[in-house]
């Protein structure tokens, strides 16, 4: 008998959204179905109880944008508003801040405008593959080259982006033992990350 799996819900929490979109680690989505405040900042808190080998894929913030972008759709309970699930508008997104499993306004922690939040898997999955499906549909990680390209770029502000990329052909030639992207393709990977 197949034991059923939060992973496999029609919907996700934050909480589930975020650990995927940086972690992509399915046990992490199952553990975060009933999550509060405490258990999803314990994953970045504690890295020395990491299982060897994991690695950030993502960012909250690349969530975040694709909220707004339009590019993944959310609902959730409108604080003060009536107690029915909503479509969350992608233009709300630009005035939030992601502290998982809460929503809240930039300035304002406190307040909280939705509870209640999700969205479908299917969609988050499709967004950000797992690195099992990249590696094998790829010729390169591209969610890897990404994590280390925005590691150099916090590291590095003052490089411009051309030293940035010579870094990043470095870097992955050393972590992944073969060649990397070409330039311009790398160029072209970086406008869409903007």
């Amino acid at each position: 008998m197949q034991v059923h799996s939060p992973f496999d819900n029609k919907y996700w929490n934050l909480a589930q959204a975020c650990a995927w979109v940086e972690y992509r680690e399915m046990h992490l989505v199952d553990e975060l179905a009933q999550a509060d405040r405490s258990a999803y900042m314990a994953i970045g808190m504690y890295p020395s109880m990491w299982p060897a080998g994991r690695e950030q894929y993502g960012r909250i913030e690349d969530l975040r944008r694709a909220l707004e972008g339009g590019q993944l759709a959310s609902s959730g309970f409108r604080r003060g508003g009536q107690e029915r699930l909503e479509d969350i508008p992608a233009a709300e997104w630009v005035d939030y801040v992601i502290r998982p499993p809460l929503i809240s306004f930039l300035d304002q922690p406190q307040n909280i405008p939705w509870t209640n939040f999700r969205v479908l898997s299917a969609d988050m999955k499709r967004l950000w593959r797992s690195d099992h499906e990249l590696s094998g549909r790829s010729k390169f990680d591209w969610t890897s080259i990404k994590s280390i390209y925005d590691k150099l770029k916090t590291q590095n502000p003052r490089m411009s982006q051309n030293e940035l990329i010579l870094e990043l052909q470095g870097s992955y030639e050393e972590r992944f033992n073969k060649d990397a992207p070409a330039r311009s393709t790398i160029q072209n990977k970086i406008k869409i990350w903007s």
